[in-house]
């Protein structure tokens, strides 16, 4: 048996320098293609889960907010100026709480018999708005701004707030804002 070998003209033997060149770049392109779309999938990942501690930060924030104005016994206390702002009542046990936001550390805390917890860092504003107890005649759920003794005719406070974040790998904030109008349920005059 006689095996014949292909003539070397015939047949190449290794790739070309323009063969390899077109390889290269094709290559090149797809990988930067690529690592973009793993670069915008780690960046939304992080953004998201910004977004999640920011909502489930806020979420406990208004529930206990809700829960303890709404079961006040009323408004003792309320400052604002251009350091923050401050809100302070008397809880159903009794007791005096104040929710301060200090806009300088961007912090917002709840105190009580001089131990303070903190509620949100991050948070770039809050507000407080206090509103009398009775009704506008012809505007149903409309309350008039509180004014003069507000101790005695607060019946509604409304709070909104905005707390933020930056993702640690560029300039991409995440951005929670809450808002609540509580109505003092247990207010004795």
């Amino acid at each position: 048996m006689f095996i014949k070998l292909p003539s070397k003209s015939r047949s190449k033997l290794g790739w070309s320098l323009v063969e390899m060149m077109v390889a290269t770049g094709l290559f090149s392109i797809s990988s930067m293609a690529l690592g973009t779309i793993f670069l915008f999938s780690i960046k939304s990942f992080a953004s998201m889960a910004n977004y999640a501690a920011l909502d489930r930060e806020n979420r406990a924030a208004m529930d206990m907010l809700t829960r303890e104005i709404r079961q006040a016994k009323l408004v003792t206390g309320y400052v604002t100026n251009t350091l923050g702002n401050s809100l302070s009542i008397r809880n159903g046990e009794g007791q005096e709480v104040t929710y301060s936001f200090n806009s300088a550390n961007k912090q917002f805390s709840r105190t009580v018999n001089g131990y303070s917890q903190l509620l949100l860092s991050d948070c770039n504003l809050l507000s407080f708005n206090l509103f009398q107890r009775t009704p506008q005649a012809g505007n149903f759920g409309m309350f008039p701004i509180s004014y003069g003794n507000y101790t005695q005719s607060v019946k509604v406070v409304q709070l909104t707030w905005k707390t933020s974040r930056q993702i640690p790998a560029g300039p991409v904030s995440s951005e929670n804002i809450q808002t609540a109008r509580i109505v003092i349920r247990k207010q004795q005059n």
